[in-house]
């Protein structure tokens, strides 16, 4: 395959996927994604935007690929996946400093453990707990810690602000708006999105795709529609 340009960090041609009802999830999807982006990918309830963003990524990323077509990622992509359901992760007695020290990089020493742990809210005793009684909330949060090791240069968070309180939400706002690289959120918190998205695909839910250059608000703008 061609490589992509510098500029470009993604690119898909003609991206297909279908449910095993035969219903079209994806259909026939192409565009292509410069550094920097941060999309918005919403839709209603059962639309396929977890199975777009999937496809999107593709199978060493997700464990999804799509049908047919080709999802074209630049060398240099290190991709962070957050899934919506992350409960998996957590099925094991490890407790929480031995559960993030698992995704420590070279450099990575104790002190970062700990610090990422207190960004995360937890400290003292916390840090003792097995990670399996953690709450939904706390999952996700932790897997935020997970994401925070990888220091990837592309996030993709199914619903990130499920299971979180206000205080988090806004946590989570004001690290992704400083987030240097490509971000992808699948997410029903319109707020949150309005915040950190400055590009917005809709999934129409019939497998074709609204891709429209801007915020969420001016989004709804464009469509006659009231912010």
């Amino acid at each position: 395959t061609s490589k992509l340009n510098s500029e470009i960090i993604f690119e898909v041609r003609s991206l297909k996927k279908t449910y095993s009802n035969g219903t079209e999830a994806v259909r026939d999807i192409s565009f292509s994604i410069r550094r920097g982006i941060c999309f918005g990918l919403l839709g209603p309830n059962g639309a396929g935007k977890t199975t777009l963003m999937r496809s999107i990524a593709g199978a060493a990323v997700s464990g999804l690929n799509p049908d047919s077509g080709e999802n074209k990622w630049a060398e240099n992509a290190n991709i962070g996946y957050m899934p919506q359901d992350v409960y998996a992760d957590f099925e094991t007695d490890l407790t929480l400093t031995d559960w993030i020290s698992q995704f420590k990089q070279e450099g990575d020493d104790d002190q970062a453990v700990r610090s990422i742990l207190g960004r995360l809210l937890f400290s003292g005793d916390d840090v003792g707990k097995k990670v399996r009684v953690l709450s939904g909330g706390e999952k996700h949060r932790m897997t935020f810690g997970r994401l925070m090791f990888g220091r990837h240069n592309v996030l993709m968070l199914d619903e990130p602000t499920n299971h979180l309180d206000m205080e988090s939400i806004e946590s989570l706002q004001m690290a992704l708006e400083k987030f240097q690289g490509t971000l992808f959120v699948v997410s029903h918190d319109r707020e949150f999105v309005n915040a950190v998205a400055n590009r917005i695909l809709e999934d129409r839910g019939d497998g074709s795709v609204t891709d429209f250059k801007g915020s969420y608000d001016e989004y709804l703008a464009s469509q006659g529609l009231d912010t």
